[in-house]
């Protein structure tokens, strides 16, 4: 959250005029030191300011730590940010997501690595079933891996999305899924468990093992 923080006022509106906007580049080396000594060896301070380009202003809207399988502090986020461009005279609007890996060095945690997505906001909406939770679950591990046997409704707190369902196996299972701002589920983790056991986190790769699987048995 302090590095959200710190960006918020930065600014890198490549070429264009206006006057004074926000703190312009002062915060950057403060930001771009959050990041790990490795992460900056790979990551120049000029390639990390380019990175920028065209944004005048961000707002962090989505923060949340994600469950990881080897015990690594891992989050999600989403961003807003106001943009302009050379050659527009209007400013505008863009939603972008990713991950943040975090790692402990000799002064506390640093940035490790981070992902950044844009969000599509016209094909999107009008796309099928890849950008629905429910259908995700029902087509990867329904049709696909042939593991539902009853799916219980969703539970939805803000944007987290619990989907549940009793599989074939006598197990129960939990898919987390977030929403993004343009409408679109994105899968954070799977969850299953045995009777009274406890919720464990798991990795099923439909894509890999139920396709593959199908391919092989059709042939």
């Amino acid at each position: 959250m302090n590095y959200f923080s710190i960006l918020r006022e930065a600014e890198n509106l490549s070429g264009r005029s206006c006057g004074s906007v926000g703190q312009a580049h002062i915060p950057f080396p403060i930001s771009y030191n959050f990041l790990s000594k490795d992460y900056q060896n790979k990551l120049s301070y000029e390639d990390y300011i380019q990175s920028f380009a065209g944004i005048g202003h961000t707002s962090l809207i989505k923060l949340c730590r994600v469950p990881n399988r080897k015990g690594e502090v891992r989050f999600f986020y989403e961003i807003e940010t106001i943009e302009g461009f050379e050659g527009k005279r209007a400013e505008y609007f863009g939603y972008y997501f990713g991950f943040i890996q975090l790692v402990y060095e000799k002064n506390g945690y640093r940035i490790s690595n981070l992902s950044k997505m844009e969000e599509d906001f016209l094909c999107a909406p009008y796309h099928g079933w890849s950008h629905d939770g429910e259908a995700v679950v029902e087509i990867k591990y329904g049709e696909w891996c042939k593991l539902i046997q009853k799916r219980y409704p969703t539970i939805t707190n803000r944007y987290v999305k619990n989907i549940y369902f009793y599989g074939n196996d006598g197990a129960d299972y939990c898919f987390v899924f977030f929403t993004l701002t343009n409408g679109t589920d994105i899968e954070i983790a799977q969850f299953r468990k045995v009777a009274n056991e406890n919720w464990k986190l798991i990795n099923i790769k439909p894509e890999e093992e139920c396709l593959t699987d199908n391919k092989t048995r059709s042939q």
